[in-house]
């Protein structure tokens, strides 16, 4: 304990430093889809995936970046649909019309028959491969499976996995046989190696493949749509009652673009950044915007020597220039 405060004091400090509204605010920024064009082409793609279960070439990869939103296209897809299906609940069995697995940093053989019994809460997750792969079956069957979603699915690789990539491969070619559901796959644009040697199963996907691209400044109309963007969270801002210059901005638009390379994630980063630093009542200024940039860009080599949000015009686009 503090030799100067006592327990009271202590708790009484606790609480005055635990903002709890600042962090709500910044919660509902950070959950807020913001559904761009591409992130919305992306999620029509995993339905045309989706309605094509029942049939052994229904397959799908989705590509992208660290950060261009794969991940949550594919669960506001899940989050969707769902919502759409209030008859999937029974008295019986509940049904559950999309799995989705995210593969860590070194899968097995055995492992994926596992991840994926696991994810659909299945009692039975011992037994040799044969036996999983029957009980995979039946769940599928019984729980009317129709899309089985493997995330992060660049770990198949073989220096990454444990087992070589075409066992991987075969297990899914398998189950898409056998099972007759979409399989999507998710994760970085690397992945797409794992088929060089497996080309069947590459056929199978080639028909509906889809990349998430960051934004670009390149041209007019790649301007606009990141405008569009950001305008979104110039309107979310001024909802919860925040004052910010405009994201949008001439000023502010460049700026944002070379601090986060046009990736949403780190846009909705920044955002989070500049807000935790500041309390909700202060009007936020492109200075307060620098304070955020260098708190969570630590690793970016800008930081060091630049913070766009501090930089002249000139300086900004000479940067842009080089990118």
């Amino acid at each position: 304990m503090s030799k100067s405060m006592n327990t009271a004091e202590l708790a009484n400090l606790y609480e005055s430093i635990d903002d709890v509204g600042q962090k709500e605010v910044t919660k509902r920024i950070q959950d807020a889809a913001i559904l761009h064009p591409e992130f919305k082409k992306a999620m029509r793609a995993i339905r045309y995936a989706h309605s094509m279960h029942g049939s052994k070439e229904a397959g799908m990869i989705l590509t992208g970046l660290t950060g261009t939103g794969k991940s949550t296209a594919v669960q506001t897809y899940i989050d969707a649909y769902l919502a759409s299906r209030p008859d999937l609940e029974t008295d019986e069995l509940t049904k559950l019309p999309i799995l989705k697995v995210k593969l860590t940093g070194r899968p097995t053989y055995k492992g994926l028959h596992k991840q994926i019994l696991l994810a659909a809460d299945h009692v039975k997750v011992s037994g040799d491969s044969t036996d999983l792969y029957e009980c995979i079956k039946t769940m599928v069957t019984e729980q009317g499976v129709e899309m089985l979603i493997i995330d992060e699915f660049q770990h198949l690789l073989s220096e990454q996995a444990r087992i070589s990539t075409r066992d991987v491969l075969n297990l899914i070619k398998n189950l898409m046989d056998d099972c007759r559901f979409t399989c999507l796959l998710a994760g970085l644009p690397e992945g797409l190696e794992a088929f060089v040697k497996h080309d069947e199963l590459r056929q199978r996907f080639a028909m509906n493949r889809f990349q998430l691209n960051p934004f670009s400044i390149k041209d007019q109309a790649s301007i606009q749509e990141f405008k569009k963007y950001l305008e979104v969270y110039d309107k979310k801002l001024k909802e919860e009652g925040i004052r910010s210059i405009s994201l949008a901005s001439k000023f502010m638009l460049p700026r944002i673009y070379l601090a986060t390379l046009g990736l949403p994630r780190a846009i909705i980063g920044l955002i989070s950044s500049t807000l935790d630093l500041n309390d909700i009542g202060v009007p936020l200024t492109k200075h307060h915007y620098a304070k955020g940039y260098s708190r969570i860009f630590l690793d970016n080599d800008l930081t060091s020597t630049f913070n766009p949000f501090l930089s002249q015009d000139a300086a900004v686009f000479k940067r842009l220039e080089e990118q």
